[in-house]
């Protein structure tokens, strides 16, 4: 499916498929990326994810009061979610309206709309009513949205195909695009985040809208999402890896726990080209960030390959490549081409 080339945003242009790594403005290991100790995460991306609850009630509240773009030396797209995730987890339900505002004053460049992520075990009442909420939510910040130039994505939500068609049915239009949230529970269930995600998209490509997926972004999906026509995807693992010392091996693409196996494999990025393990392994912030870029990097460097491989029609032989070693990148690939397959048959196209 045909993707947006391009997302413009106030600070340039996000060139998709893109990954944004997520971000957070707490102590420790951001601290070394804003102080540019270590080269940041958005320094090696087309734009950043930060997460609003991440921003909230710590000491760079204050220093983003005027805007995130003033923190950072190199100005790039930020992609600001709503939090929704986070105040679920504390138990928080914030006003849609107040985080709608607090987005405009961090100047995001896109913002995620307020929304009400679903766990697996919620009563059907329950889900609906949590469903209703965000989509309430969606258009409530629609409606009262002040700055012009950041664009605002609606969250959207469902586990099956007829709900999501409904949840869109129930958006206003307006919206510059769309974010799919609730799809960590399933992240390990490959079919039916290709089945939901590829629901979601059709509705976003209908609307000639561009399609965010929050959350789910290993390698396997990283070439799924991509191959399926998704903008732009977020994820993580760089960090979480590296806080478990674990150092993403370059050709593989697993997670290597370097204190079992006593090495490290060769790799040519900026980070492994100055460093060796004993490099990694230090308790303290510095080793962290070095381990977070090198990760970051090899994530990447798959991107780039995928949009160099799509532009040369050559995307089914970088997967069959890669199977090579990471035989879940073309299992999952299968899924995505089935199932659009399948559509496309339904659809008569």
């Amino acid at each position: 499916m045909d993707a947006i080339s391009r997302i413009k945003t106030a600070h340039g242009d996000i060139r998709t498929p893109a990954l944004l790594p997520v971000c957070a403005l707490t102590y420790g290991v951001w601290d070394i990326f804003i102080e540019e100790r270590v080269a940041p995460p958005w320094k090696l991306s087309e734009g950043s994810l930060f997460s609003l609850e991440y921003v909230r009630n710590t000491k760079y509240e204050e220093k983003v009061k005027d805007g995130f773009h003033r923190l950072f030396s190199e100005k790039k797209p930020i992609f600001v979610d709503s939090g929704g995730f986070q105040s679920m987890k504390k138990g928080i339900d914030r006003d849609p309206i107040d985080v709608l505002r607090f987005q405009e004053k961090l100047e995001a460049d896109v913002a995620a709309t307020f929304d009400y992520p679903v766990a697996l075990n919620v009563e059907r009442s329950d889900y609906m009513v949590m469903l209703q909420k965000s989509i309430d939510s969606a258009n409530l910040a629609l409606e009262n949205k002040e700055k012009k130039e950041m664009l605002l994505f609606s969250c959207v939500h469902g586990f099956s195909k007829k709900e999501i068609d409904w949840y869109f049915s129930k958006l206003d239009s307006g919206f510059d695009g769309y974010a799919m949230g609730s799809l960590v529970p399933r992240k390990n269930d490959f079919k039916t985040l290709i089945e939901l995600i590829h629901s979601a998209k059709m509705h976003a490509h209908e609307r000639e809208k561009p399609l965010h997926v929050f959350g789910v972004t290993g390698f396997p999906m990283l070439y799924a999402l991509s191959f399926m026509g998704v903008e732009t995807m977020d994820s993580w693992t760089y960090l979480v890896a590296s806080i478990y010392k674990e150092y993403i091996h370059p050709q593989t693409l697993k997670r290597v726990r370097m204190r079992k196996t006593g090495s490290i494999p060769e790799c040519d990025c900026f980070i492994c080209k100055e460093l060796g393990m004993e490099d990694f392994l230090g308790a303290t912030s510095v080793p962290q960030a070095y381990l977070a870029i090198h990760n970051l990097n090899i994530f990447m460097r798959e991107m780039k390959l995928i949009k160099e491989h799509m532009d040369e029609n050559s995307f089914e032989e970088l997967v069959e490549q890669k199977s090579k070693y990471n035989t879940r990148i073309k299992k999952v690939y299968e899924y995505a081409k089935d199932h659009m397959k399948k559509n496309a048959l339904k659809s008569g196209i």
